[in-house]
């Protein structure tokens, strides 16, 4: 069963060298995202082509820049409901602002934190009055709704 010239690599062995269970694979497959280049008996087999893909959607996904459902929508795959996904671009661009998001979270986690190391009571965590003001603030909201 030749593909291109190269290569088959079983499932087995593409989870091993992707450092994947062989049922994300097979979940990959199901999706529609990544298709084997075929089949020897009941045995998916992929070339170079489908590794290419493979580590293109672990790049996007598990490098944490975009969900499962926005990778396959990058790659221009049908969703969940059979129909076809918003161009790459548009998923790129939702993915730069959520990750911009991200960064802004972090970025306020990562203040609070440095004022409480700086907060000159005995127990920053407990006692810091700023944090209080904070969490008061937070606990108002939170029954307001």
């Amino acid at each position: 069963m030749p593909h291109d010239g190269d290569e088959l690599r079983s499932i087995s062995e593409v989870a091993r060298g992707f450092g994947l269970p062989v049922s994300t694979l097979r979940y990959y497959d199901e999706l529609g995202l990544l298709p084997p280049a075929g089949r020897r008996g009941s045995v998916r087999h992929y070339g170079r082509r489908e590794l290419r893909r493979l580590a293109l959607i672990q790049h996007l996904h598990h490098g944490g820049m975009m969900s499962l459902a926005d990778t396959a929508a990058a790659l221009g795959e049908r969703g969940p409901d059979g129909r076809r996904q918003p161009p790459g671009r548009a998923v790129l661009t939702g993915a730069i602002a959520l990750i911009e998001e991200r960064v802004a979270d972090l970025q306020a986690a990562r203040h609070r934190l440095a004022h409480l190391l700086t907060c000159p009571t005995d127990d920053p965590v407990r006692e810091c009055t700023l944090l209080r003001e904070e969490l008061d603030q937070y606990v108002a909201e939170a029954l307001d709704r």
